[in-house]
C-alpha cells in the first residue's frame, strides 16, 4: 500500500463513482478499478458495495475513508512544512542583540518587518554583548548578530560574513535641563570640565578605543566620572543629571524623553551597524532574514 492507493480510494469514496473519480484523477478507469481491487485484497475487506450505477462505501469503507482523510491531510501538511523549510519560510533563527538596539530604531523595525513577512520563522532573540555575539557565532550558538563595526576583527573574515544595515552617529546626550541642552552644537573644549559618563572598555574595547581617540583628536579627553557597562545604564544616569554622555544613536532618541542629543563639532565619528553571520551557514531562513534586514546596496554578493 502506498499514498497513491490512498489518494485513489479517497477520490472514489468522495464521488462514489469510478468514472468521475478517474476523470478527476486523470487515470484510466480500468487501471483505477485494478488499484482499488489490489487495495481491498491487501486489507482483506471490501471497501465498496458495487451498485448498478456507481458504488457505495461499505461500513468498513466509511471508517477507512475518515482515517485516510486524516492521514493524507497530515501528509500534505508535512510536505508543505518541508517545502517551506527548504525555501526559508519555516524554521528558527537565533539572533544576538545588545543594548545598541535601543539607540537605532531601524533595528526594531527590521525585526518587525521580518516577523510580519515570515510568520512561520521563529525569531529567537538572545540578549548578549557585542563581543559575546562574535564568540557565539563562532561557537554556533547563534545564527546572526547585530553589532558595531568596531567589534568585528578583520581576522574573523574567513569565518564571519557581514553587511551594513545602518549607521550610528556619536552625539552628546544631556539632561533637558542642562545648560547645553538647547544648543545646536557644542565643541569638545566646552565639555572639558563636564562630568562625563563613559562606556567601560572591558565589554567593548574596539568601541571604547575609537571613541576615546576621536574625542582626543577633536579637542581633548573627557573628564570621566563614571563608566557604564550598558548603554541603558549610561542614558539612565544622564536622565537624572549625573553627567553628560557620549552615545552612538540614530535620532530621534525615543526611549528617554528628558534627554537631548546635541551634535559635537569636529567629532565626525560614526559606527556602521552590522548584521553578522557565519559564512558557512546555508540556512534558507537565515538568508531570507539577511535579505529583509540588509538594504540592497549593502548586501554582499551571493
Amino acid at each position: 500500500m502506498d499514498l497513491r492507493h490512498l489518494r485513489y480510494f479517497r477520490a472514489i469514496g468522495r464521488e462514489e463513482h469510478f468514472g468521475r473519480a478517474a476523470l478527476q484523477l486523470r487515470v484510466a478507469q480500468p487501471a483505477l478499478t485494478r488499484q482499488i481491487k489490489d487495495l481491498e485484497a491487501e486489507l482483506g475487506v471490501e471497501l465498496f458495495e458495487r451498485l448498478p450505477r456507481g458504488v457505495r462505501l461499505s461500513a468498513a469503507g466509511q471508517v477507512f475513508l475518515r482515517d485516510v482523510e486524516d492521514i493524507l491531510a497530515q501528509v500534505d501538511r508535512a510536505v508543505d512544512r518541508a517545502r517551506r523549510l527548504a525555501s526559508g519560510h519555516l524554521g528558527t533563527i537565533r539572533v544576538g542583540l545588545s543594548e545598541i538596539i535601543s539607540g537605532h530604531g531601524f533595528i526594531s523595525y527590521g525585526l518587525l518587518k521580518f516577523r510580519e513577512g515570515e510568520p512561520g520563522v521563529v525569531l529567537d532573540l538572545k540578549s548578549m554583548g557585542s563581543m559575546q555575539q562574535i564568540m557565539a557565532l563562532k561557537d554556533g550558538t547563534i545564527d546572526a548578530g547585530i553589532v558595531y563595526d568596531a567589534h568585528v576583527d578583520d581576522r574573523d573574515g574567513p569565518l564571519i560574513d557581514r553587511a551594513r544595515i545602518g549607521v550610528g552617529h556619536t552625539m552628546l546626550a544631556v539632561h533637558e535641563g542642562h545648560r547645553l541642552a538647547g544648543r545646536a552644537a557644542v565643541t569638545m573644549d566646552e565639555l572639558a570640565d563636564e562630568p562625563a559618563l563613559w562606556p567601560t572598555r572591558r565589554t567593548a574595547p574596539g568601541y571604547y578605543d575609537r571613541l576615546m581617540a576621536a574625542c582626543t583628536a577633536a579637542g581633548g579627553a573627557p573628564r570621566i566620572v563614571q563608566e557604564c557597562t550598558t548603554n541603558s545604564i549610561l542614558l539612565s544616569l544622564v536622565a537624572v543629571g549625573m553627567g553628560i554622555g557620549f552615545v552612538t544613536v540614530s535620532p530621534p532618541l525615543a526611549s528617554f524623553h528628558n534627554i537631548r542629543l546635541v551634535p559635537i563639532t569636529g567629532l565626525d565619528l560614526g559606527f556602521d551597524v552590522l548584521l553578522v553571520w557565519r559564512r558557512s551557514d546555508r540556512s534558507a531562513a537565515l538568508h531570507r532574514f539577511i535579505e529583509m534586514m540588509v538594504p540592497a546596496a549593502d548586501r554582499p554578493p551571493a
